[in-house]
């Protein structure tokens, strides 16, 4: 019935002088003549919307004309042969029925919420502020937006202003915190590593003359010449040893990377 009558208003019912009449459903045109022949009259036992739109579009023509006469029992309603007054009706309806149904008021609509309704969404950094108003209809709305709009540009102002007002603070802490703290003191640069203990020529020169004459004899050199322990220098590698210590007491020696052994060069003409 409920889609009955939105054919109704939708002018989609046509009744022509023969009594046959049509209705525009969507983009598809049902002649009745005089049943329906939709899915619904032929497959159900109800009446189908196209039918029961061309008997309400019948009825609201006779009581337009005053002809109106008791409603039909509920079961299927056979059209009857138009009468004169019925035949002449169509043209009569044309020039008095509106074209096209007005829309229905938004304060009527069958919905749970409001009729009209708006929402405002204001985005301060990285906030956002929304308002949303709700009314029975979009003039009522329009009217009060006018009067809270000022209203919302003065809150939106200070809350930019006290957005702005913690920044200028945020930044300002940050300054004085970094003012305040002492720049690292600059490290001092690691001392030079110790030179080691020179040799003169002199004893150079001795030490190689006691090392040939030992070689030539096949014995250690006899004399006051000291030895590589004595000096810290060992003279089969010619390199200066390390000076090391142990429970014995103080010695010298290097490290033989190549042979992997330790080194306290040449002892009283000895390895």
């Amino acid at each position: 019935m409920h889609k009955a009558l939105e054919l109704v208003r939708a002018t989609a019912v046509t009744l022509q002088a023969d009594g046959i009449a049509s209705v525009q459903s969507g983009k598809q045109t049902y002649t009745l003549a005089p049943d329906c022949p939709c899915a619904d009259a032929k497959h159900r036992t109800e009446l189908c919307k196209h039918t029961l739109a061309v008997e309400l579009h019948r009825r609201a023509l006779a009581l337009f004309h005053g002809t109106a006469t008791e409603p039909a029992p509920a079961s299927r309603v056979a059209p009857a042969a138009p009468s004169a007054s019925e035949a002449a009706a169509p043209a009569a309806a044309a020039a008095v029925l509106p074209a096209a149904p007005a829309p229905p008021q938004a304060a009527l609509w069958g919905t749970t919420e409001a009729p009209a309704s708006c929402n405002i969404k204001l985005r301060v950094g990285n906030m956002e502020i929304w308002y949303t108003a709700r009314d029975v209809d979009d003039a009522t709305l329009q009217q009060r937006l006018h009067g809270v709009l000022p209203w919302l540009k003065d809150v939106l102002m200070a809350c930019e202003a006290d957005y702005a007002a913690r920044v200028a603070t945020r930044d300002a802490a940050q300054a004085t915190q970094a003012a305040q703290v002492p720049p690292a003191p600059p490290q001092a640069p690691p001392p030079p590593p110790a030179a080691p203990p020179q040799l003169d020529v002199q004893t150079l020169v001795q030490q190689a003359v006691q090392q040939a004459l030992a070689a030539a004899n096949g014995a250690a050199p006899s004399g006051a010449a000291p030895d590589d322990q004595q000096t810290g220098f060992c003279t089969i590698h010619q390199v200066q040893m390390e000076r090391k210590q142990n429970d014995r007491g103080v010695f010298y020696g290097h490290w033989l990377a190549d042979e992997k052994r330790h080194c306290n060069g040449r002892r009283n003409g000895r390895r």
